[in-house]
This record gives C-alpha cells, sequence and structure tokens, in this order.
C-alpha cells in the first residue's frame, strides 16, 4: 500500500507547478491554464502589440508576473533588498525574445516556488512582510500567487486571442472553420 499523505506545503507546490506549466501528457486536452501554455501560442509580433482600446502588453505583464515572484520572495523569504525593478536573477534578464521572456518567468517563479518548497507546514502560519507592505501569513500569500498567475494566465489569453482574431469558444466556432 503506498503512503498518500501530504503535506499542505506539498500541495501548494503541486499548485504553484501547474500554474507555472501544465503538459498534454499529465492533463490529456485539459491542459491550457498554466502561464507556459498560453505563451506557447503567442506569435512573436503579439508580444509587443495592443488590442483595441488595450493599455498593457502580453510582454508588459509577463514582467510584471515576473517581478512580483522576485519581490514577494525577496521580502517574505528573503533578505528584503531588491529594489522594484530589479529584473537581474543571477545573470538572468527578460531578454527580447519569447524565449528569453518565458526562461525568465520560469527563473523568477522558480525562485518564489522553491522558497515555499523549503517550508514545513508549520511555516505557513507564520506572518512575512509582503512586497507592498504590511504582512500577511505565508499560506495566505501563496495563496494570492497562485490566484495573480491565474489572474494574467487569462488576460494573456485574452489579449492574445484578440490580436489572433479567434476570441471565441471552441464550441462557438465563429465562422474560423470551413463546415464539416
Amino acid at each position: 500500500m503506498t503512503d498518500r499523505s501530504t503535506t499542505q506545503v506539498d500541495v501548494f507546490v503541486r499548485l504553484l507547478d501547474h500554474t507555472l506549466e501544465e503538459t498534454a501528457a499529465e492533463f490529456g486536452w485539459d491542459h491550457w491554464h498554466s502561464l507556459i501554455r498560453n505563451l506557447s501560442t503567442v506569435e512573436p509580433a503579439d508580444w509587443d502589440a495592443l488590442p483595441a482600446g488595450g493599455g498593457r502588453t502580453i510582454r508588459q505583464i509577463v514582467r510584471h508576473l515576473g517581478m512580483t515572484y522576485l519581490m514577494h520572495q525577496d521580502r517574505a523569504f528573503g533578505d528584503g533588498k531588491r529594489a522594484w525593478g530589479a529584473l537581474d536573477i543571477d545573470g538572468i534578464e527578460p531578454g527580447e525574445s519569447p524565449d528569453e521572456m518565458t526562461a525568465w518567468l520560469r527563473a523568477a517563479h522558480g525562485r518564489f516556488r522553491d522558497s515555499v518548497a523549503s517550508l514545513s507546514d508549520d511555516a505557513l502560519d507564520a506572518h512575512r512582510i509582503v512586497a507592498w507592505g504590511g504582512s500577511l501569513e505565508v499560506r495566505r500569500l501563496v495563496e494570492i500567487m497562485i490566484q495573480h498567475a491565474l489572474y494574467h494566465v487569462g488576460e494573456i489569453n485574452h489579449i492574445r486571442a484578440l490580436l489572433q482574431g479567434n476570441d471565441d469558444w471552441d464550441h462557438e466556432d465563429m465562422g474560423r472553420d470551413e463546415p464539416t
């Protein structure tokens, strides 16, 4: 019989991992919720394009999300000295290409994720400083970071869909495909 006990930290780490990347091998057709999956559908020209009425590009959203991972990791788990806008992660910069931006986002996410993974369940109740000031229980900070990433996944997907002209549901097909 296999031991199925899982710590709360293990659950949070698994959720953080899935927020970053869900593969078809693991999740079948329903693997499209993650950051990496959604970024993989963004054309290079779409990274800096604004849809009609838009105010932020996909690149700006990815940079914001990565910076948020870095700032919360630094304030809650690090020395608290990272300046907002400091993008370097051990020599990795966001870069200009989608691949460079994605590698940087992975590194920023990894910093936060690894800090959470190093905790015990008891440490989830501790209050830590957050990037916007004040403090929160670690468990609430992790919940917020998971929600924050998913919020921006939706934004990225919607901007991409508007730019590519395919902002519909699979079942609606809004005339993009030839009828069978």
